[in-house]
């Protein structure tokens, strides 16, 4: 996928980034049995990724328009970074924007992440398995809050991974 960029979201960004978050938790929500409230599904963790050290909020654009979003997030007492939550809207799905936000995201962050999806999307469970199999990686199944889910474990080692860990500073 050419054209393609990753951005960090700044902080003059996120209600921007809460707008495409609430599609995403819309899409989700019957998954998970939750209901919005008012019409909005509330997310306590969502401000974290611009308060926090080490959540990282991220758009993926094309041609300068917002496409998708990933928060992640390095977890120290799992010592990996994980995929908190990972969207690409549903008319740009397809086409290969998602394979190389997701691959370029992993190799921006060698070494240990776990990524988990919701076991009954199918599709997302497909999806993650295709982005990590260039790395090799382990799978469990496991029930949280009541909740089937799939959790890949993997190691990035990918040889053009750039070595640069993700910015200190908040956006």
């Amino acid at each position: 996928m050419t054209g393609m960029e990753i951005r960090a979201v700044p902080l003059s960004e996120k209600s921007d980034l809460w707008t495409m978050y609430q599609q995403y938790a819309h899409e989700l929500a019957p998954l998970v049995n939750m209901e919005p409230i008012d019409g909005v599904i509330a997310d306590p963790r969502f401000d974290h990724y611009w308060r926090e050290p080490q959540h990282w909020p991220f758009w993926a654009t094309v041609n300068e328009q917002r496409v998708g979003f990933a928060l992640i997030k390095f977890v120290p007492e799992e010592q990996a970074m994980r995929v908190a939550e990972f969207y690409v809207a549903p008319e740009h799905r397809r086409a290969g924007i998602g394979l190389a936000f997701a691959s370029r995201l992993l190799a921006q962050y060698p070494g240990p992440w776990r990524i988990r999806e919701i076991a009954a999307n199918t599709p997302a469970v497909a999806f993650w398995r295709n982005v990590v199999a260039p790395c090799g990686y382990a799978e469990t199944r496991f029930a949280d809050r009541g909740i089937d889910r799939i959790e890949q474990t993997l190691i990035v080692t990918w040889p053009d991974a750039p070595r640069s860990r993700a910015p200190t500073h908040k956006h």
